[in-house]
């Protein structure tokens, strides 16, 4: 196996997909898409790549305007979304994180499947705020009565 088929198969591992942004309003996917975003965008299974229109989410679309930023100065590092949910075309949610990258004069965007991330992070918050409501109700029937 060769490095860029071990590169493509790593990042369908970490369940990245790897597209880039050839010219405005046109993503193509590179290497193996991840199973996670072939069950979001069926279409990937079709084998042509090319998608139109920020893969039809309104945030991917916003993000990509601050993107074309990012690769227009041909910037090291990355630009990051922020996390984002997007409904499956079967109604399941899809919690992604996306990130734009130059590679060269390439414009690269990295989807994350962030869907365990998202849910720690949900159990970590809610956790929080119960344990935060708990003590306020322990300080509430603590005070003493005045008379």
């Amino acid at each position: 196996m060769n490095e860029d088929a071990i590169a493509a198969e790593l990042l369908a591992a970490l369940e990245v997909a790897v597209l880039e942004r050839r010219v405005a309003g046109k993503l193509r996917l590179i290497g193996k898409p991840p199973d996670w975003f072939a069950r979001f965008r069926p279409e990937a299974r079709s084998g042509s790549g090319s998608f139109s229109d920020a893969l039809g989410s309104p945030f991917l679309e916003n993000f990509l305007v601050d993107a074309e930023g990012f690769w227009a100065a041909n910037t090291s590092g990355r630009l990051k979304s922020g996390l984002w949910t997007e409904v499956g075309p079967l109604g399941s949610d899809f919690h992604m994180e996306a990130s734009a990258v130059c590679v060269g004069v390439r414009k690269i965007l990295l989807i994350e499947y962030r869907g365990v991330a998202h849910k720690e992070m949900q159990n970590l918050l809610q956790s929080v705020r119960s344990r935060s409501l708990r003590a306020r109700e322990t300080k509430r029937t603590e005070k003493p009565s005045s008379r």
